[in-house]
């Protein structure tokens, strides 16, 4: 079959080539007897336009970048990350956009910083972290790219940003676990310089206190999110403070390394020690045991970031806004009353 170009679209369609562009771009201002012409060509002749053209005539790329800082195993060996980047390139891909993702670091030299960010390839940019943020902020001061956060940063307020309600999140955990009847409640939380992490560390506090049990804070611990974490923590938990019989951990990924370290140690989960996590990570149901964890929309974070980023980039945002997504509590078999409770 021929291969086609938008002029000889608009020579099959009796149409201006000026129709054919607004029609590929759903322009309004097109009859529908042009808008219907141009489109059985288009068919017929299955046409792609190409992407260059396209850009050149719309002033727009079509493409995105992501940028995290994340680098090293957790950046793809975690599944919760997988999920987020799904979530971003379904959305950007069903709207029309190009994702690029890229990983950042203070290290990297100012030349490829610049080729990372280049504002004349990008419609937008989606940031991971605080510290790739600062970066964007600070490469496209006074330009008018549209840039979205994945997670609430208070210093950049005009810049929108989408994240789980980190609060309530960690504030069902331990209200789940204080229900069943424990009291001594150990937590493992990420970098405190991120404002989820705060967050849950907040939520953690303030369920103790509504269940009328004393916040100490010599049973909590500040790491990273990675099982190895996990694992080393539970073990100083368990050292120091055998009257502690259940834990909260900020991710999944610190559970599995806190179960492992209570499995090492011969002690049974749940009927000795209850474990809860948070993100709800689909490999978190295929732990032994099925791990109780915080269910956060992870994948939904990524789309609704590309839909904020799309949006901006098209002129449809009303302003800078900071949208909650509500976690959801999902029991499985990790958690049980302490063995005080047990009959």
């Amino acid at each position: 079959m021929e291969r086609l170009n938008i002029d000889k679209v608009a020579k099959l369609a009796h149409v201006s080539r000026s129709v054919v562009s607004r029609v590929l771009n759903n322009h309004p201002n097109v009859s529908e007897e042009a808008r219907t012409r141009v489109m059985t060509v288009v068919n017929e002749y299955n046409y792609k336009p190409n992407s260059v053209a396209r850009s050149l005539a719309t002033q727009s790329t079509y493409q995105v970048g992501v940028l995290t800082s994340r680098i090293g195993e957790e950046s793809l060996g975690n599944g919760y990350w997988s999920l987020l980047y799904l979530g971003i390139f379904e959305e950007c891909i069903r709207q029309g956009y190009y994702v690029r993702l890229s990983f950042f670091s203070t290290s990297m030299s100012k030349e490829l910083h610049d080729l990372i960010l280049n504002e004349d390839h990008l419609d937008g940019v989606i940031c991971l972290n605080e510290e790739v943020t600062a970066f964007t902020v600070q490469k496209f001061t006074d330009r008018r790219i549209p840039i979205v956060m994945v997670g609430h940063n208070p210093n950049y307020p005009d810049i929108s940003s989408v994240d789980v309600d980190n609060f309530s999140g960690a504030y069902k955990a331990v209200k789940y676990l204080a229900d069943l009847g424990h009291k001594h409640i150990g937590g493992i939380f990420g970098d405190q310089n991120l404002e989820e992490a705060e967050n849950r560390k907040k939520g953690y506090k303030e369920a103790l206190i509504d269940a009328g049990v004393t916040f100490n804070n010599d049973f909590t611990s500040i790491v990273d999110y990675s099982q190895h974490s996990g694992f080393n923590t539970m073990n100083h938990f368990l050292d120091q403070y055998p009257e502690m019989t259940a834990v909260f951990c900020a991710s999944d990924t610190l559970a599995m390394g806190a179960i492992l370290a209570l499995y090492e140690r011969g002690i049974e989960v749940p009927s000795q020690f209850s474990v809860i996590g948070f993100d709800g990570l689909p490999i978190s149901k295929y732990m032994v045991p099925p791990l109780t964890t915080i269910e956060q929309p992870v994948y939904g974070k990524g789309v609704k970031a590309a839909e904020l980023l799309v949006n901006c980039i098209k002129g449809d945002s009303r302003g800078p806004v900071q949208i909650n997504l509500e976690p959801q509590l999902v029991i499985r078999k990790s958690c049980a009353p302490p063995k005080s409770k047990q009959v």
